[in-house]
C-alpha cells in the first residue's frame, strides 16, 4: 500500500502536470526555498499569481502559458512571499488587482477578510482568514467543477505549520482546525515552501 507522502506526492504531480480539467496550478520557484503558484482557468484563459516574488519569472510565465494575469493573491506580507508586489504592479500600469489581508502589502488594491469571494475566470475563491504566522495571514480555497485546492502560504506545511510571529497558539489551532480542517477531504493544499514540497518526493 503507498505511503502517504507517497499518495501526496502523486496528487501534486497531477495538478502540476495540468491534468486537470479546468484548473491548472504551475508552480515557480521563487528565491531559495519557496514558490509562487500560477493559478490558470484553462476555459478563459485568466490566471492569478499566489506570493509573487519573482517579478521576471512572473512575467516570463504568463507569457509563455499564453495566459492574462488578472490578479494577484498574497498570502501574508512577509518578503519571501509579498517582495514582488510593487514591482508586479508596476509591470501592469498600476491596474492589477492585488488581494491581500494585511496593509502592508504593498500596492494592494482590495484588503480581503474572512470569506470574502473572488473569480479568477470561472474559478471561485474563497478567502480563509488564518491569523497567527502573521495577524492578516489569508489562505485562499479554489473551486471549479469539483476540483478543489487551497493555498496555505506559511499556515500550513506538510510537515507541520508556520511560526507564531504574530499570533497564538490557540489562533493557531482555530486556523488548523476548525478552518483549514473543514474543508472537503479531496481538497489539494499547496503551501509555499519548496524545501517542504520536495520532501514530499522522497
Amino acid at each position: 500500500m503507498p505511503s502517504k507522502i507517497s499518495l501526496i506526492a502523486s496528487i501534486i504531480r497531477r495538478l502540476t502536470t495540468s491534468e486537470v480539467p479546468r484548473m491548472r496550478i504551475i508552480p515557480l520557484p521563487a528565491l531559495s526555498d519557496n514558490y509562487m503558484y500560477l493559478l490558470i482557468d484553462e476555459e478563459t484563459k485568466n490566471a492569478a499569481i499566489v506570493d509573487p516574488v519573482d517579478v521576471p519569472s512572473i512575467l516570463s510565465n504568463v507569457k509563455s502559458h499564453d495566459v492574462q494575469l488578472t490578479a494577484a493573491l498574497v498570502t501574508h506580507h512577509h518578503y519571501d512571499h509579498a517582495g514582488g508586489t510593487a514591482d508586479l504592479s508596476a509591470a501592469y500600469g498600476g491596474k492589477l488587482p492585488i488581494y491581500a489581508g494585511d496593509a502592508r502589502v504593498a500596492k494592494m488594491t482590495k484588503k480581503v477578510v474572512d470569506n470574502d469571494k473572488l473569480k479568477v475566470g470561472n474559478l471561485d475563491i474563497t478567502c480563509i482568514f488564518t491569523p497567527c504566522h502573521t495577524s492578516g495571514h489569508i489562505c485562499y480555497y479554489v473551486t471549479h467543477n469539483g476540483e478543489k485546492a487551497v493555498f496555505t502560504g506559511d499556515t500550513l506545511f506538510i510537515g507541520g505549520c508556520g511560526r507564531f510571529f504574530e499570533g497564538t497558539a490557540e489562533e493557531m489551532d482555530a486556523a488548523l482546525n476548525k478552518k483549514l480542517g473543514s474543508l472537503p477531504d479531496e481538497t489539494v493544499i499547496f503551501n509555499l515552501e519548496k524545501q517542504v514540497l520536495l520532501e514530499t518526493y522522497i
